[in-house]
């Protein structure tokens, strides 16, 4: 039973860890999608990604040590035959009778395979607003995605399957997904579903207060900070199975620069004039005339601004010996609360990066940015 238990654990912490990681990102696509954030609505994402992680640890942990660990005759084989879980219940039942069985690996590992689908079914019908049958062809497209990725050792990760793709399992979890989609219409589930709005694209324009820049800002650290540890432990991945060894200071410095180009930079070069947490808040940024500022006034103010601060702060953490750290923390401190000053005492909500490009903010509902 431990081994069936213990993979919750797992669940909990990797979820907690991923809220902590990305659960500002998630705050994003709802502040981007809805136009505001929602208590219910979060809070029943946060149990999706804590079900997530869930389902990684019970269908994918523990894994192999090493890429040919599981490399061992005679392990791995597909089951293929379809309701092979009744003969097996047979043999139970034959060598431990109904005592013995009632309380068998053979049972509950069939059950489990149930109940762990049962979620899937309750999300789909109440976080993603599907029916019993969108719910169905969603627990048997994840299940058959786990069976093959099991399979195939993570699509050549490992050089042999680690564990045993059957057929019975796809069953029994599209099963428990579709008994969780008919539990969802039980009213003591309403609570999963978040509040309907419209799409925040069509609302009205609204004011620009400080809590909204600093949301977005959030946003954007939250982004930043992500997809740098994305691609970081992607590279420490394919390392460890063998791929090609990369200069590690190099990196440190290099994945910060691409990451901040593609947050900050590029964005603020196309028409919508803003970062990607900017986005997500329905920020742009403006000029001096008061619509869509000029690029390089928009590209100034985000390398003086947020961009700048945040790229300083990623290689200052990452590389202390390729930068003077103690220093370079301090200069980068004392900026940041010169600019917050100016950001609080300013009437029209300006930081020092602001006021040295000549730019603002207005909510991009406001105004069409102009054709290119």
């Amino acid at each position: 039973m431990q081994t069936m238990f213990w993979p919750a654990t797992i669940a909990m912490l990797g979820g907690a860890l991923f809220l902590g990681a990305a659960g500002i990102f998630l705050l994003a696509l709802q502040y981007r999608r809805h136009g505001r954030l929602s208590w219910r609505r979060t809070i029943t994402t946060a149990a999706a990604a804590v079900y997530c992680f869930g389902l990684f640890s019970y269908t994918m942990l523990p894994l192999p040590s090493s890429r040919s660990a599981a490399c061992v005759p005679g392990r791995g084989l597909p089951q293929l035959n379809p309701g092979h879980f009744v003969n097996d219940f047979q043999l139970t039942i034959a060598e431990q009778g109904m005592r013995g069985f009632a309380t068998s690996f053979t049972l509950w590992q069939v059950i489990f395979n149930v109940i762990l689908f049962m979620p899937l079914g309750l999300l789909a019908v109440r976080w993603l607003r599907g029916n019993i049958f969108t719910a169905i062809v969603l627990g048997f497209a994840a299940s058959l995605s786990i069976e093959l990725t099991q399979y195939t050792g993570i699509w050549g990760l490992y050089d042999c399957a680690y564990r045993v793709a059957d057929v019975d399992d796809i069953i029994m979890n599209t099963a428990g997904t579709l008994a969780g989609a008919v539990f969802a219409y039980l009213p003591v589930f309403s609570f999963l579903t978040g509040p309907r709005e419209g799409d925040a694209r069509f609302a009205a324009p609204r004011r620009v207060s400080r809590a909204r820049r600093v949301l977005a800002n959030v946003f954007d650290l939250a982004i930043t900070t992500g997809a740098v540890f994305v691609i970081s432990g992607a590279r420490s991945l394919v390392e460890k199975l063998g791929g090609p060894v990369t200069n590690e200071k190099l990196m440190n410095l290099w994945i910060p620069v691409v990451v901040v180009f593609f947050v900050f930079l590029l964005p603020n070069l196309t028409p919508g004039r803003a970062s990607l947490g900017q986005r997500c808040a329905w920020l742009m940024v403006t000029g001096e005339n008061g619509g869509p500022a000029p690029a390089w006034r928009a590209v100034l103010r985000s390398v003086l601004g947020f961009g700048g601060v945040t790229f300083l702060f990623q290689i200052s953490t990452s590389i202390t010996d390729l930068s003077p750290y103690p220093v370079l923390n301090m200069v980068l401190t004392a900026y940041m609360v010169i600019s917050t000053v100016f950001f609080l005492a300013d009437s029209q909500l300006r930081g020092l990066a602001a006021m040295v490009s000549g730019t603002g903010f207005i909510d991009r509902r406001a105004i069409r940015p102009p054709a290119q």
